[in-house]
């Protein structure tokens, strides 16, 4: 009963990064304004603002305009209660489960900004490479990083895209890659040490090829934005699952 409430209880925070995600990359207000349709801009009352379940109720249509609602929302909604549930199972109530949970949390916010504004947000990269330095110090790190590999992999992983945007903007003059997936491996790095970046950068420089391949040629435009950055998010959801595991084959 306890996961079913944190599931229900994960909604609801899903609810509220929806707002983070629509919100923060317009630099408006996440606390006071109240939600309103994308559309036709009529205030949403507090049940047709029911996580999930007003979703389906008004069957995925603003209840003025009639115009769809993006999906992201449910989405989100139900990503992050499955989230709570699943960390409650591994963790119990504790303060690793409180620790896992931020860690995934801001993954969701950056995936969802980046694919939905190309846009990494500082505000959620730099003080959650800051609270991994301070978790990883104090050997509280829910996945095992010590301060020196959080510090090293912070390095490494900031430098290497940092050094690939700089040579790519030098020799083609214009830009690959945003500052900002650098500053999102500097998070990363803090949290999952110096192992995870290679697994990272290789896994998500894959799936983004992937992906990439069959958009440039649809929009037949070989220079056509990609939002890197939700490849590494997706790497980095998959490094705590199977990267151990992985480098135990191979090694």
């Amino acid at each position: 009963m306890v996961a079913f409430y944190l599931f229900v209880f994960g909604t609801i925070i899903g609810s509220f990064l929806n707002v983070c995600i629509f919100r923060l990359p317009k630099d408006q207000d996440i606390v006071v304004k109240k939600s309103s349709c994308q559309n036709c801009k009529k205030q949403i009352f507090w049940y047709e603002n029911i996580p999930l379940i007003s979703y389906l109720f008004l069957l995925g249509r603003c209840s003025k305009c009639k115009k769809f609602i993006s999906a992201q929302y449910p989405i989100v909604e139900l990503l992050t209660g499955f989230l709570f549930f699943h960390t409650h199972l591994h963790y119990g109530l504790s303060l690793e489960t409180l620790f896992v949970v931020l860690f995934y949390i801001a993954l969701i916010i950056i995936f969802f900004t980046d694919f939905n504004e190309y846009l990494i947000l500082d505000i959620i990269t730099l003080p959650m490479f800051g609270l991994g330095i301070a978790i990883s110090f104090f050997q509280i790190n829910p996945f095992s990083i010590h301060i020196f590999e959080s510090l090293i992999g912070s390095l490494v992983g900031f430098l290497i895209l940092y050094l690939i945007r700089w040579f790519y903007l030098k020799f083609r003059g214009i830009e690959g890659m945003g500052l900002g997936d650098a500053k999102l491996l500097l998070f990363l790095g803090a949290w999952l040490g110096i192992k995870s970046i290679i697994f990272i950068l290789l896994l998500s420089a894959v799936t983004a090829l992937f992906v990439a391949i069959p958009i440039v040629v649809i929009k037949k435009n070989k220079n056509y934005p990609i939002p890197y950055g939700c490849f590494i998010v997706f790497a980095s959801f998959l490094y705590p699952i199977i990267g151990d595991t992985l480098y135990k084959f191979l090694s």
